[in-house]
């Protein structure tokens, strides 16, 4: 049933995009729905999967190396 209704307010607003103005403002406020939705969605799963106090092991490689290269010029 839901599919059904899906369909019809789908056509219904094809029609009002092709007759008018509204239709278009009707369809930039649903896909700029959809885009901030999405936004909010992904943060809250990246909240979870990711915690605050996390440790960057990318960035501490990073630090390591940077450490090791300075050590091995000050040493030529």
């Amino acid at each position: 049933m839901k599919l059904l209704l899906s369909i019809l307010l789908a056509g219904l607003l094809g029609i009002l995009v092709i007759f008018g103005s509204i239709g278009i403002y009707i369809l930039c406020a649903i896909i700029v729905g959809v885009i901030f939705r999405s936004f909010t969605l992904i943060r809250e799963i990246h909240k979870q999967v990711v915690p605050v106090n996390s440790i960057d092991r990318g960035k501490e490689a990073y630090e390591r190396y940077i450490k090791e290269r300075d050590e091995k010029e000050t040493e030529n």
